[in-house]
């Protein structure tokens, strides 16, 4: 069961990030007009911020379960290789050994 609820909670927390990208590529959800906060939410973003809550839920259910020192390093490390993949074939990213920062290579 833990190994279902792991896999479950790793590509609800992925989609999450990858439909936040989706819905930020027209800008920040929140910036400031004429001095004030406004909001720009798009299907995209709500759809990643439920998403990002029904994860958030099935963490803590994982963590009341199971032992920390398991649940962190599997799920990290398995959404880091989902949204690796997913940044490289849904947004068309390109990876090199070097980091880029502002278009300078680190």
């Amino acid at each position: 069961m833990s190994k279902i609820l792991l896999a479950i909670y790793v590509t609800i927390t992925s989609l999450a990030l990858i439909f936040l990208k989706l819905g930020s590529k027209d800008g920040a959800p929140l910036h400031i007009a004429d001095g004030k906060p406004a909001l720009h939410l798009t299907p995209f973003s709500v759809t990643g911020i439920f998403l990002y809550g029904v994860s958030f839920i099935l963490y803590m259910y994982l963590l009341s379960k199971y032992d920390l020192g398991y649940i962190i390093p599997i799920t990290t490390a398995l959404v880091y290789i989902v949204i690796f993949t997913a940044s490289f074939f849904v947004f068309h990213e390109v990876f090199t050994l070097g980091a880029k920062c502002d278009g300078v290579l680190v």
